[in-house]
């Protein structure tokens, strides 16, 4: 996975390097490893195989080594560290990581049990032979060649390993070897040989690293402080662009509200005066088409009126609505005119507002909903000169 100093360029800082020793300088042996709780941890017992079989103290030795998990035993590798002169280890410091060539491999996909890894370089030939199934090598082996070599000694030199590991049913050559350390912030080394890739995470290679074991502790804990410096400064980088992308989305908005508030403030006087305009067409429409008839209601109610009926008063509320006051000396045809009425043609409704009794007479209050199509509300006033006269209120009121 890139790191995010892949992504801006600009925040890069010196790039990280790896040092591959040569595999040569190094005596490698395979220790057991007991996985029980009261053997102490690998390193320790590691530590303890390497100060009974090193004719140096630790303190004397660059040294590292590799295994996996349920594997019983561990690669040891070790040199004196009088072999490497002060110019050799002057790039170790700044170094990512610092170990033999052979190491590089290891954290590549084991091969079957009785395969040999014929590993070619400058400095010479290094064997990896795999004797069993746990992924790490059971024998590894190495001769230097001078540059002079040819390819007579190059092939002889490799026949002699591949005899010393023995019991190899398959041999690979691997001739070009490629670690990549990443760019700061990355967490693994990318590792390839021909066509195969692998990484190897920082705190794996650790164990692989030959150099002081507290100054890789104290590398870590600084990798994992940087780490974090570099998540925050790139999350801070990320909230700045995020908070000028707002500010830019709002002063947009902004912009975008003007523009609308400035064509609707230009189009508002043309809006009102056409709303001015519906209103009054609709205004002249409702005065033309929708008047009061009040003698067309009266006409409809009069029609089943019993004769011991007669209208007091008769008053029109809306256009579809009559009131009617009335008296009679006969109680029994109000009901008779009300079920009229409402058998009647062109009613929607009659609703009795009252009934007083004084002796023989009653007076009664009726209200008479008609439906919209009683009577034509929409048809033409007649002309004027045969228009009747406007009748009087004695008139209206009967």
């Amino acid at each position: 996975m890139p790191s995010l100093s892949s992504r801006f360029s600009v925040l890069k800082t010196r790039p990280r390097s790896v040092v591959l020793l040569p595999d040569h300088r190094f005596f490698v042996r395979s220790v057991p490893v007991s996985r029980d709780v009261e053997a102490g941890t690998e390193r320790e017992q590691i530590e303890l195989a390497l100060e009974a079989m090193a004719p140096f103290p630790l303190s004397q030795l660059y040294w590292g080594y590799w295994t996996k998990a349920g594997c019983e035993r561990a690669l040891v590798f070790a040199a004196y560290k009088k072999r490497f002169t002060a110019d050799a280890t002057e790039d170790w410091a700044e170094a990512e990581w610092v170990a033999p060539r052979f190491g590089a491999l290891l954290a590549s996909e084991a091969p079957a049990p009785a395969t040999t890894w014929i590993l070619r370089s400058d400095e010479g030939l290094t064997a990896l032979h795999f004797g069993d199934e746990s992924g790490v090598p059971t024998r590894v082996t190495s001769v230097e060649l001078s540059d002079e070599a040819t390819e007579t000694q190059i092939s002889a030199a490799r026949e002699h390993l591949i005899k010393t590991c023995g019991g190899s049913r398959s041999v690979e050559d691997i001739d070009e070897l490629e670690v990549d350390p990443g760019q700061p912030g990355d967490d693994a080394l990318d590792i390839r040989h021909g066509a195969a890739k692998a990484e190897l995470s920082l705190d794996r290679a650790q164990r692989l690293d030959v150099r002081d074991q507290d100054e890789l502790s104290a590398r870590r804990r600084a990798r994992v402080r940087d780490t974090w410096a570099w998540r925050t400064v790139v999350a801070a980088l990320v909230v700045l662009l995020l908070s000028a992308l707002g500010e830019a989305t709002l002063f947009g908005l902004e912009l975008w509200q003007k523009g609308r508030r400035a064509r609707v403030a230009a189009q508002t006087p043309i809006v009102n005066e056409i709303e001015t305009a519906e209103r009054l067409a609709s205004r002249i429409e409702e005065l033309r088409t929708q008047r009061l008839r009040p003698f067309e209601m009266i006409a409809l109610v009069d029609q089943p009126r019993p004769e011991s009926i007669v209208f007091l008063e008769t008053r029109a509320i809306g256009l579809y609505t009559m009131e009617i006051e009335a008296e009679t000396d006969n109680q029994a045809d109000v009901n008779v005119y009300i079920n009229a009425l409402q058998q009647l043609a062109g009613t929607e409704s009659v609703e009795s507002l009252g009934l007083n009794a004084r002796g023989a007479r009653a007076t009664l209050t009726l209200r008479v909903n008609f439906s919209p199509d009683a009577f034509d509300t929409a048809a033409p006033p007649p002309p004027e000169e045969a228009m009747p006269p406007p009748a009087s209120e004695e008139e209206v009121s009967v």
